[in-house]
């Protein structure tokens, strides 16, 4: 494992530990995650590509089951994140430990059950052993340069700057104040925030993805940064992602004439829940839609036109060479 260790301790707050490094667990579980929630995270990078395309049909069933029953595999990174889970500590398989002690749900049972944690666990040992390991070993020194890379501009800039540099999708509201481009925003306050982990990953289809547990923020970073100059900014590809497909495009024409549920726009689309839920994570992604209640309690989507508008005038000012 390539890591970098430190802490840094700012005035009137707690330390801040922040691990630098390649955690190969970690990998694994994006390539999971990011293949349950393909419609999001697509185009894939090559390294992705070719360890998706590896994947049985039964994989893909297992990938699916697990990902419904875990928030998309994110419950499963959550418990990866804990210190002395298997995603911080290294990559032999018997350190694959995911108890039911770090996916228990608000009263304490059992958030998924044992069959589920168990293909998850195979899924994850499966992947690290014949996707992420091989992939890793090609590409030790990429993967060094990229970790060395991560360090030195956390050193130069700092670490809240170094992030906000990686992608548009993080932003500084005030000082002291960030805000992650993702519906509902999510703000977050630096002083509340105990670890910070920053790794390059050789399966992440953007510039930087992330994650936050409790006070803790992961940050995978792709290991092709910096970005070419010409490269388009997250935010500005999520935005083209949105309006680049057949569906999607009905999805917005009907989000103008009224609001929608999900379960609603299934229907009319005549596709499953699952299948509209993942159109309509990526359109919160964009920032295309707001989410309201609707009668009965139901959340219901509903158009925001003057984002869309903005997103396509970025994307013809990006066009035609204007700023990023």
């Amino acid at each position: 494992m390539i890591l970098l260790s430190c802490a840094l301790k700012q005035l009137k707050a707690p330390p801040l530990e922040l691990r630098i490094g390649y955690f190969p667990v970690l990998d694994a579980a994006l390539v999971l995650r990011q293949a349950f929630d393909c419609v999001r995270f697509q185009p894939y990078n090559p390294v992705m590509e070719a360890i998706t395309g590896r994947f049985t049909a039964s994989e893909r069933i297992q990938v699916e089951e697990v990902g419904e029953a875990t928030r998309g595999w994110l419950w499963v990174i959550e418990a990866l994140l804990d210190p002395q889970a298997a995603g911080l500590l290294g990559t032999e398989e018997g350190l694959l430990r995911i108890e039911h002690e770090s996916l228990s749900g608000p009263d304490g049972g059992p958030r998924i059950p044992e069959a589920v944690l168990e293909t998850a666990r195979l899924l994850l040992a499966r992947m690290l052993r014949t996707g992420i390991a091989p992939e890793a070993a090609r590409r030790a020194r990429q993967l060094l340069d990229a970790t060395t890379a991560i360090s030195r501009g956390i050193q130069t800039s700092g670490v809240w700057e170094y992030l906000l540099g990686l992608s548009d999708r993080l932003y500084r509201e005030k000082p002291g104040e960030f805000i992650f481009r993702i519906k509902p925003e999510l703000r977050v306050r630096e002083e509340e925030v105990t670890r910070i982990i920053v790794m390059p990953s050789l399966v992440v289809t953007r510039r930087m993805s992330f994650w936050k547990s409790g006070s803790t923020l992961l940050f995978f970073v792709s290991t092709a940064s910096p970005a070419p100059v010409d490269d388009p900014p997250d935010g500005l590809l999520l935005s083209a992602l949105a309006v680049g497909d057949r569906t999607r495009l009905r999805m917005l024409r009907h989000l103008a004439e009224q609001p929608a549920t999900n379960l609603e726009m299934a229907e009319f689309l005549g596709v499953n829940p699952s299948t509209a839920s993942r159109h309509f994570k990526l359109f919160k992604d964009a920032g295309f839609v707001e989410m309201r209640a609707g009668e009965g309690g139901r959340t219901e989507y509903e158009l925001a036109p003057e984002a869309v508008a903005t997103a396509l005038e970025a994307i013809v000012a990006f066009i035609q060479g204007g700023a990023q």
